[in-house]
């Protein structure tokens, strides 16, 4: 009913609060709070032209997401899938809990502090 509504209203509430918390401490990235969906969508303009531990050359959002999902296990979708005006941002699901988002969050936090 009305009152598992609003439970579940508040937990994504809370989920996207943390997602935005968390992203915004990225130095990399910039990010919006979202404010109706269960994704973020930052901005990851800033990590153009670095490389990857593994030595990829970061030269789009397709391949920040590549690495991400090859070096640290992270999966999200790049802004080219929404096209042009999207190209340099990557979009993230916070529908999980909040210990998947912390932990998913740190691992891209981590990944995008060592690109060089």
């Amino acid at each position: 009913g009305a009152a598992s509504v609003e439970t579940m209203r508040q937990a994504f509430a809370r989920r996207a609060q943390l997602t935005h918390r968390l992203l915004s401490g990225i130095p990399r990235l910039r990010t919006c709070a979202p404010t109706g969906a269960f994704y973020a969508f930052p901005c990851m303009r800033a990590c153009l032209g670095l490389r990857s531990p593994a030595g990829r050359t970061i030269d789009s959002a397709q391949a920040l997401a590549e690495a991400l999902l090859d070096e640290s296990l992270v999966a999200l979708v790049p802004g080219e899938d929404f096209g042009a005006c999207a190209a340099s941002n990557i979009r993230l699901s916070f529908a999980c809990s909040e210990r998947s988002i912390e932990e998913g969050v740190g691992r891209i936090a981590a990944f995008v502090s060592s690109l060089r």
